[in-house]
């Protein structure tokens, strides 16, 4: 009788929770180091081809497209047209693809470890469709942050699918960092965040949600249930100096009609529903 083989993820930073998640493996794929971080590639049950760096779980086959497409399609149809786009992380490839449905002119992705994208290249093909060989793509190797002070006043939406804050990712949640980001996107620019789970690192989400209110003038918080992000409600924060309220449902379904994109998840309708928050995670925001 074939011996079980399950990965226990480690506690993810900000963790409150003490929950360990625990996926039982067909395989392992790969594992390895990169100059950053520890990367491990594994085939699950229940999961599907799966990528953990520093035993942190980062995407899954199987319920990608719904962190993917609430990450990236809450800010593209926020903006009434955005044209230039850079995601910063996100070397799986499954933002770019998502970025990519839409008419834009171009896409950047900044990506410091180079790594984590030849090997999603390999072991994670169906996460992003082919989007690194479209031409409006361009991949970038290095520091987000760095490559943020080459533009001012450039992007109309900037993507921060960033790992948790640990490693390469610590110094990309500061004051700081989001006051560059304002600077770098246009006037009307939209910046989306990765935010943390809701269900197991409150205080994260809080702090990236003031931190961002410090610089921008709208800020909303959407959430979704990505079941391999600690079985729980996921956030994603968006800010921008757009007054956000003044996009409406007539609105998006007109646009979503217009392009014709082929989602699993988002809709309109979902748009707005997943800004609603309960009592009790509105005022942790605002304590």
């Amino acid at each position: 009788m074939r011996k079980k083989q399950w990965i226990f993820e480690k506690n993810v930073p900000y963790d409150e929770s003490r929950i360990k998640i625990g996926i039982e493996v067909k395989k392992r794929l790969y594992s390895g180091k990169s100059p950053y971080q520890k990367i491990d590639f594994f085939d699950t049950y229940g999961f599907g081809k799966i990528l953990v760096l520093d035993g942190i779980l980062q995407t899954s086959e199987k319920d990608e497209f719904i962190y993917h497409e609430m990450l990236c399609q809450v800010p593209m149809f926020y903006h009434p047209n955005p044209q230039k786009v850079l995601i910063i992380g996100g070397g799986d490839g499954g933002a770019l693809e998502e970025v990519l449905k839409h008419p834009v002119q171009k896409v950047w992705l900044a990506e410091i470890d180079k790594k984590v994208i030849e090997l999603s290249k390999k072991y994670l093909p169906l996460i992003s469709k082919g989007a690194f060989k479209d031409k409006r793509g361009e991949v970038v190797i290095g520091d987000g942050k760095e490559f943020l002070k080459k533009y001012k006043n450039f992007f109309d939406v900037i993507i921060l699918d960033l790992s948790d804050p640990l490693g390469p990712a610590k110094d990309l949640i500061t004051l700081k960092f989001y006051r560059q980001v304002q600077k770098t996107l246009k006037q009307k620019g939209i910046v989306s965040v990765q935010s943390g789970s809701l269900t197991c690192q409150p205080k994260l989400v809080a702090l990236i949600f003031k931190r961002l209110s410090k610089v921008f003038t709208f800020v909303k918080v959407h959430k979704a249930v990505v079941p391999s992000y600690q079985a729980g409600e996921y956030s994603f924060t968006v800010a921008s100096n757009l007054n956000l309220e003044k996009v409406n449902l007539k609105n998006l379904e007109s646009r979503v009609k217009r392009l014709s994109i082929d989602l699993l998840y988002w809709f309109p309708g979902i748009h707005f529903s997943s800004a609603v928050l309960p009592k009790y995670l509105k005022k942790k925001l605002n304590s």
